[in-house]
């Protein structure tokens, strides 16, 4: 959350000619009931992307250490593409709809959400997570707002 409130100030507070610039994130969701129950989804598909280790490397391998996001993403082990849990949308409804107005709170409006299995998961979130996140909008506690959620696969 710091890194994401961090970037958008230093970008926004950039002088600009054009337009306003907006910002979106990337993020796989794991939510479950409770936050143990997230934990144990995370778990066991922490053990099938170790199953990735060999392509890790190579394309550790092939990328340059001082890029970033290459940078980021080796802090911590992680499910998904492009930051994949690094946003820390594992957890019960309640913790993942909080994380998720927190990040809009901080300037966020565009959510790319990852899921697996996409269809199931996607269809959890629908039911049990965005009712949250217009809860927390309709009672005012997002500053901004929620103007879109988009799934990817």
């Amino acid at each position: 959350m710091e890194d994401v409130a961090g970037l958008i100030a230093n970008v926004a507070a950039r002088p600009r000619q054009s337009a306003p610039l907006r910002f979106g994130l990337s993020a796989f969701v794991i939510a479950r009931e409770t936050d143990e129950e997230a934990q144990g989804a995370y778990a066991r598909l922490l053990d099938l992307s170790a199953k990735d280790a060999p392509i890790k490397a190579i394309q550790k391998a092939n990328t340059d250490p001082k890029v970033v996001m290459m940078q980021t993403m080796q802090k911590t082990a992680r499910v998904g593409s492009n930051g994949g849990t690094a946003a820390g949308l594992v957890g019960s409804y309640d913790e993942v709809a909080a994380r998720i107005g927190a990040f809009h709170s901080a300037g966020i409006e565009l959510f790319m959400l990852q899921f697996q299995p996409f269809e199931a998961e996607m269809e959890r979130f629908a039911k049990e997570v965005i009712p949250r996140v217009r809860a927390l909008q309709s009672a005012g506690s997002l500053e901004r707002p929620a103007s879109l959620l988009a799934a990817t696969r």
